[in-house]
């Protein structure tokens, strides 16, 4: 097994030390880099609630080239106040290293800071995504060492907890009225749609142990019938993987079209179980994404991790029907996601979810399912966040990372993607060293991973 490591918000970290730490990631097993937002001064490394340093204010690293928006018939972003040639200069160097050390290096964030778009919806508006996909073949174009860009979403919401309500992954606010000109242009009904969310959302209210324990475990229509055998709500998802899917190969066929060189061009969507409910379909992206970078965050609590995920669909679901036991709200998670989680019934069970039975099922059938969507297994690199606040999680040990990767490399994975440097601690460099190159060694390595807290 091999990975990718991310540098993510702490550029001049990495910049100021890239001969080095390089060296000793190619020992340890690393063979791609993703490098991004491409700015200067967003670091923020903190420990706890105590901040350690505070960066200067953000500047994005390049100037416009006018040429590459005049092409897509767009507006450039106005150029960076502070041209700071330095760190230019030596993030150049620090790329061109990269590349030179034999990392596949990509952009993550390579669309930040584009300009302005149109009015319309951002899934349908053609103004919004030439702008879009000018900033990205700019940044790829200034950077010539990069071979492609790395995609965090779009993707639709996949949270039901009230607290998500004001936060972009809250499944019920995905119905805008402004998004009714796209359903019309996909041939679907927008009012019917709105309609089916509101149903969902009241059947979600008034679940009886009755109806749970009838279908879960059902299957497809198990799940159907438990949700209210409401075909609009099947199409409220068909709706979302349509949407997105459309956006996603648009947004290639610009690329293709208008950059003087091939370009690999990579997304980020949640596992496979919770994928689909995003609008990520992976057979479908397969087909035009070079590589696919699901999520396997396995923690508790945080965002986008796995098992606090479902925690949080377990508690609403409590919380809005009484009657619902935590077994019973599992049942539900199971009819919609086919999520069982081995050793867990009630509540408390979560906080020790992350048993040697959890990665053997659940990390393998998590890793089966989306290196089914390819032939070649390298264009499966998943996301890996562990050590000790994965997105603002609960942490995860070095122990749970080796019993992660263990079982998902007897699974077929050969590649996954660190998220991120500045986070990596001595006992995960240990494990991964170990299983991807030449273990580490601290009292003879004059490389020591960060193991800060790099918000």
């Amino acid at each position: 097994m091999k990975l990718w490591m991310d540098v993510m918000r702490d550029l001049e970290s990495v910049m100021n030390d890239h001969e080095r730490i390089f060296d000793a990631w190619a020992e340890g097993g690393v063979v791609g880099v993703v490098f991004g937002p491409l700015v200067f001064g967003t670091s923020k490394l903190s420990q706890g609630a105590k901040t350690l340093k505070v960066a200067e204010s953000p500047t994005v690293t390049f100037d416009p080239n006018p040429e590459v928006y005049r092409r897509l018939g767009v507006e450039p972003p106005a150029p960076p106040d502070r041209p700071l040639p330095d760190q230019r200069a030596l993030l150049d160097k620090t790329l061109q290293s990269a590349k030179d050390h034999g990392f596949a290096v990509s952009v993550m964030y390579a669309d930040s800071g584009a300009g302005p778009g149109g009015q319309g919806y951002y899934l349908q508006d053609e103004h919004s995504l030439r702008a879009r996909a000018a900033r990205m073949i700019d940044t790829l174009e200034h950077y010539p060492m990069a071979q492609g860009a790395v995609m965090d979403g779009p993707e639709w919401g996949y949270e039901i907890a009230p607290h998500h309500m004001n936060c972009r992954s809250y499944i019920f606010n995905d119905l805008p009225e402004d998004v009714a000109p796209l359903c019309a242009e996909l041939g679907y009904d927008y009012k019917a749609l709105v309609a089916a969310k509101d149903r969902f959302f009241t059947r979600l209210h008034s679940l009886t142990p009755r109806q749970v324990r009838l279908h879960q475990g059902g299957g497809l229509l198990g799940g159907f019938y438990m949700s209210g055998a409401d075909p609009d709500l099947l199409a409220w998802m068909r709706f979302r993987v349509e949407a997105m899917t459309t956006y996603l190969r648009r947004l290639r066929q610009l690329l293709d079209a208008h950059t003087r060189r091939p370009l690999k061009l990579s997304i980020g969507p949640r596992s496979a179980a919770f994928a689909p409910l995003t609008g990520m379909d992976f057979g479908q992206l397969a087909e035009f994404m070079d590589y696919l970078h699901p999520k396997h965050y396995f923690f508790h609590r945080g965002f986008d991790g796995f098992v606090g995920t479902v925690y949080r669909y377990v508690e609403t679901l409590c919380e809005w029907n009484s009657g619902l036991n935590d077994l019973d709200a599992l049942g539900v998670v199971e009819a919609l996601f086919g999520i069982e989680l081995p050793g867990v019934a009630k509540r408390v069970d979560f906080e020790s979810a992350l048993s040697p039975e959890f990665f053997q099922q659940v990390v393998t059938q998590e890793t089966r399912r989306v290196l089914g969507a390819v032939e070649d297994p390298e264009r499966i690199i998943p996301w890996l966040d562990t050590g000790r606040f994965p997105h603002d999680g609960d942490p995860m040990s070095a122990r749970d990372l080796r019993m992660l990767l263990e079982a998902a490399g007897a699974a077929g994975l050969q590649r996954f993607l660190y998220h991120h440097q500045g986070n990596l601690s001595a006992g995960e460099w240990v494990v991964i060293s170990q299983l991807c190159g030449r273990e580490w060694n601290p009292l003879k390595s004059a490389y020591h991973p960060a193991d800060q807290l790099v918000l």
